[in-house]
């Protein structure tokens, strides 16, 4: 149960039925979800561990809305982790590995054409298994952490009508590369893929959200 609410909490979060400064409430979810407070609490400090979630004195957890700044720092450390990932991964995967990360685009692409909710979740999950599969856990546990902030980036910053989040065919692209053992062009297509992403953001946007907010409380 604790992982089910983990997965619909985080769901919920991508998909934006909760935003970036709602507030999580532990008697609510506990309500709602049928388990001990001590459950949900287990989950937020999961969340709040990613950088997801940040509680605070007074109003207890809230959905994190990362300034512009910080999502630009997320994503500049981003490349140095996700180049590092590529170059061992490609070293270590077998035949099997990219079995595995081919048949995962497939059903990625799957959900990108039935406009399937949550895909920028999904999509994450691509990075993340590249992550499990290079070997060193260390640099699989800083990336998976970098992911889970940047799908909330996304969720705050994307730009309106923005069809496009994560395009699978850089995927393919990239997973091609290192099974041909074109380590560089791996490495220089997984930066113009995480380039291609964060133009996908609007950092301007979400500041001019917080500045209507502020003026309706005042």
């Amino acid at each position: 149960m604790e992982e089910e609410l983990y997965k619909l909490v985080t769901d919920a979060i991508v998909t934006k039925q909760i935003r970036p400064g709602a507030r999580l409430k532990e008697a609510t979810l506990a309500r709602q979800f049928g388990v001990s407070r001590a459950r949900v609490r287990a989950v937020l400090q999961r969340l709040a561990e990613l950088g997801v979630i940040e509680f605070r004195l007074n109003q207890g957890a809230l959905v994190r809305r990362p300034g512009p700044d910080e999502a630009r720092a997320v994503f500049s450390t981003r490349r140095l982790i996700e180049a590092e990932v590529v170059r061992e991964t490609a070293k270590h995967a077998s035949k099997a590995d990219f079995t595995k990360l081919r048949t995962f685009v497939r059903r990625e692409e799957l959900a990108f054409r039935r406009g399937d909710k949550g895909l920028p979740a999904l999509s994450s999950g691509f990075h993340i298994m590249l992550g499990d599969l290079c070997r060193n856990p260390v640099l699989a546990s800083i990336l998976n952490q970098l992911v889970h902030r940047s799908v909330l980036i996304q969720a705050l910053y994307e730009r309106q009508n923005q069809n496009t989040v994560c395009l699978t065919h850089e995927h393919v692209d990239i997973i091609d590369l290192m099974a041909n053992g074109r380590v560089r062009d791996a490495v220089a297509a997984m930066l113009h893929h995480i380039d291609h992403l964060e133009r996908s953001l609007d950092y301007d946007r979400a500041s001019t959200i917080d500045r209507r907010i502020a003026l309706s409380i005042e």
